[in-house]
Order: structure tokens, then sequence, then C-alpha cells
């Protein structure tokens, strides 16, 4: 497994910048594991842990798109209405339905592998 991931709560804490999440630790790392598990999804590296990797890190690309993801469904979910994009900039679905539309640009060059299935053999 690589050493720089998953992302933990004190990442995302980090990201949010915000000191008043003293007693969020659990909570913050529900979110930065949900962020992290859908990348994995969207990157393959849940069907290959190791995939992406170079000298037992994924690039950094794949922190700084963990982050942002947790940090925006964080504040979709914790702030709502108050903390949405102005007209005109929405950055995504909404709140954790899909990766904003920025990551997924950033995690475009990291596909998944293709697996095509064998051919049945015939009697």
């Amino acid at each position: 497994m690589a050493s720089n991931w998953p992302i933990t709560g004190k990442d995302l804490k980090a990201a949010l910048q915000d000191t008043t999440l003293q007693d969020s630790d659990a909570e913050l790392a529900l979110f930065a594991e949900a962020a992290c598990e859908r990348i994995d999804k969207d990157t393959g590296r849940n069907v290959e842990p190791t995939r992406h990797e170079v000298a037992g890190k994924v690039p950094v690309i794949f922190v700084l798109a963990a982050r942002e993801t947790a940090k925006l469904w964080w504040q979709q979910t914790k702030n709502g209405p108050r903390n949405r994009p102005a007209q005109g900039e929405l950055d995504g679905p909404p709140a954790g339905a899909d990766l904003p539309r920025k990551v997924q640009g950033w995690l475009g060059g990291y596909p998944p592998r293709l697996f095509i299935p064998a051919e049945e053999e015939t009697p």
C-alpha cells in the first residue's frame, strides 16, 4: 500500500483550515476515507491496489484530488446551500454524488486497466 495513501482526517482538517473542528476527528476521517475509496474506484486501485504507484507512493495529484473531494463533500454536507458555488460556478454534481469535474480532470490521466473477459471455450 502506498505510504502517502489514503489521506486521513487530519489531512482533511488541514485542507479545511478550520480550527473549530476539534471534536470532528472521526467524521473527518470518514469523509477522507470515502473520497479515497471513490478515487480508487475511478482509477482502478480498488481492483489493483498498487495501480499508479511509483516507488511506493501514489502521484501527488491523488492526494490533492482526495483532499479537494473530501473538502467539497464536507462543506456541502455541513453547510448546505449556504456554501454552494455561485450560479455558473458549479464545480460538479450535488453533495457526494460524484467527483468534482476538476478532480475528474486531474485523474483523467490515471484510468483503470481495461479487463477483457476470457472467451469461454466451447466443448
